[in-house]
């Protein structure tokens, strides 16, 4: 069933809700009982070829990210990897039951709605501190750290947040909520899945903030971080990795099309 042609139905209805976004799945925030809740509705992917091939390769045992799954299979994984986070005592939305009995057919995510900005409204904002925004960065490098540190004694590759960019972690009250867990590879281990969440994040950082100050973004996460593992297995899967010259073509015409482009080299740079 298409959430896509229902728009005469509870889709339709529901259509004042949505929220204005870039990602391909419908996402709600709906007034219930004096409060809100967040809905969200798993749909196919876009580019839609790539997402098509890429589903079929993982259907005939070709293992794929898991954002390449059905969108039953990567509402499985969400709720499962919100559950994991909530029993460990990490702040993610609360999965709550799904109150449009009319969506019992679509692959639906019913969560409630986190009050806060986003990091990446605290770093573009006109009106914070300097210092305010400094500390929340410290804040979150800090959770992070601790985080990644449990991982690794527990070998948990599932307290990772693999699509850690600015616009999934939210500041509410004293609070740091990740969200949006629909990405991921579980087969990886630890290492693999630290590095995958530290560069989602610094890049997504380095984008959002002045390139006068990023060098000081970068040594503040070094220092609440701590873990020279993880940044050395970031700098050698970036500059080790096969094909050099291809990959490095690539960051060039990135930077021409784009000179405040943000690449993995880049990264590197910042974390030597």
């Amino acid at each position: 069933m298409s959430f896509e042609n229902n728009n005469t139905g509870i889709i339709g209805k529901l259509e004042k809700y949505r929220i204005k976004s870039d990602q391909t799945n419908a996402a709600y925030k709906i007034p219930v009982e004096n409060d809100f809740i967040f809905l969200k509705i798993y749909g196919p992917k876009y580019p839609r070829l790539k997402y098509e091939i890429r589903k079929l390769l993982g259907n005939i045992g070709i293992r794929q990210p898991v954002e390449y799954a059905s969108p039953e299979k990567r509402r499985t994984y969400e709720a499962t990897i919100l559950s994991h986070w909530k029993a460990n005592g990490y702040d993610v939305p609360d999965i709550i039951k799904n109150p449009f009995d009319e969506l019992s057919g679509f692959p639906v995510l019913t969560t409630t709605f986190i009050d806060g900005l986003t990091l990446r409204q605290v770093l573009k904002s006109s009106v914070m501190a300097g210092e305010e925004k400094a500390k929340k960065l410290a804040a979150l490098f800090t959770e992070v750290a601790a985080r990644h540190q449990r991982a690794f004694l527990n070998n948990d590759n599932r307290l990772f947040h693999i699509d850690a960019n600015t616009r999934n972690i939210i500041f509410a009250h004293t609070a740091i909520y990740h969200v949006d867990f629909e990405m991921g590879r579980p087969w990886e281990p630890v290492m693999v899945c630290a590095a995958r969440e530290v560069l989602k994040l610094l890049v997504s950082i380095a984008e959002d903030v002045e390139s006068s100050i990023r060098g000081m973004v970068f040594r503040l996460f070094k220092e609440q971080y701590g873990r020279d593992d993880v940044c050395l297995n970031i700098m050698k899967s970036v500059k080790e990795r096969p094909f050099q010259a291809v990959h490095r073509f690539n960051n060039r015409r990135k930077k021409l099309q784009d000179p405040n482009k943000i690449t993995l080299y880049d990264v590197v740079q910042y974390l030597l």
